[in-house]
């Protein structure tokens, strides 16, 4: 799962991205003038996959992992909000899976105010242009080009084509690609052009640490902008997570318990993306090697089978399946078929979240 940070200098990106990675980089991401970027790849937090690995004392751990990228901070002016992201920043973002957008919630240096809406419109408005070039673009080579195709190709870019005019006047309403109701043809048909505004957005509000005492439902106190299901909020204080993310383990509850943080951002920032990715995990587990996967909730075990190896897919038979605490219960699979908690489940079986899994095969 890659994670593309972005946000407005000053709004304590580059601290949260240290916060998340455990890193302790340059809060200046400007140098000599060049845009430089962060990248880091962590192991996501799974307790359940701890469990399992604890218990089977395997030779090889493969722990399924987040890469966060931390984009240089779009820069501000008295004249205007922002300035648009940088080309080389919009061709790095479009790899990523999520757009973590950093909103400053503390008051800057110099007394400078906080205007959370005025950002998060500004930031969002930055994404929506960047789609409309690429329409724009697109839209006259499509007209230059049509004129001169036959066939199935000129099917394919008239399909393409009126997808585009159809996205268009939803980006022109200031909403982005992902509210708009399309079809998986659809959707398939713009893939290429990697839009930034079809991504899920999660609204990150960083907060000062005095808010946290207050112990305030954080969100609804701030001015947002009109809700609506295409956007995701949450709030953090990057300064104290980062001072967090530093400490042992044991020493992180007490720091946790005394601002009133139930659990660091490390660990849940990452669970709530993947639960706007709306992906699990399910686990392979044996001596030699015990493994974590990502996957799409509603993933069949067969597809599930192509992600471990192509292989195994194209060879499937039947999937062994036990949730992983019962697999703890009973000690492993052998264990698990004497008490009936290990299931036999063909091809169209939809892993769950937690499903420790060996897949019989041939090839």
């Amino acid at each position: 799962m890659r994670i593309g940070i972005i946000g407005f200098q000053g709004s304590g990106k580059t601290t949260v991205f240290n916060a998340l990675t455990g890193r302790q980089e340059t809060t200046s991401l400007y140098s000599h003038g060049k845009i430089q970027t962060n990248l880091a790849v962590v192991e996501a937090p799974d307790e359940r996959f701890d469990r399992l690995v604890k218990l089977i004392q395997p030779k090889k751990v493969v722990h399924a992992t987040l890469e966060y990228m931390d984009l240089a901070g779009m820069e501000r002016s008295t004249e205007e909000k922002g300035k648009s992201l940088e080309q080389s920043q919009l061709l790095a973002l479009a790899d990523t899976d999520i757009l973590m957008a950093v909103i400053r919630a503390f008051e800057g240096e110099g007394g400078v105010s906080i205007d959370v809406e005025g950002d998060i419109e500004t930031l969002s408005l930055e994404l929506i242009m960047s789609d409309l070039q690429k329409i724009d673009s697109r839209l006259l080579k499509l007209d230059k080009m049509i004129r001169k195709l036959t066939g199935a190709e000129l099917e394919q870019n008239q399909f393409q084509l009126s997808v585009l005019r159809k996205i268009k006047p939803v980006l022109e309403k200031g909403l982005p690609i992902r509210s708009a109701p399309l079809d998986e043809d659809e959707e398939k048909s713009i893939r290429g052009f990697v839009f930034l505004t079809i991504k899920p957005l999660l609204v990150v509000l960083n907060v000062d640490e005095k808010i946290l005492a207050k112990g305030d439902d954080i969100l609804s106190s701030c001015h947002l902008p009109e809700k609506d299901e295409y956007t995701y909020y949450t709030s953090l204080c990057g300064i104290v997570e980062e001072e967090i993310s530093r400490l042992a383990p044991e020493d992180q509850q007490v720091f946790l318990r005394d601002y009133g943080i139930s659990e660091p951002a490390g660990k849940r920032i990452p669970r709530l993306c993947y639960k706007i990715l709306d992906m699990i995990s399910f686990f392979t587990a044996s001596v030699k090697e015990t493994h974590a996967w990502t996957i799409k909730n509603g993933t069949p075990a067969v597809r599930a089978a192509g992600v471990i190896h192509s292989d195994i897919e194209r060879g499937f038979i039947r999937a062994e399946v036990i949730r992983w605490d019962k697999y703890l219960e009973t000690g492993g699979f052998s264990q698990a078929k004497k008490t009936a908690d290990c299931h036999l489940h063909g091809k169209e079986y939809v892993v769950q979240d937690g499903d420790v899994i060996n897949i019989l095969f041939n090839v």
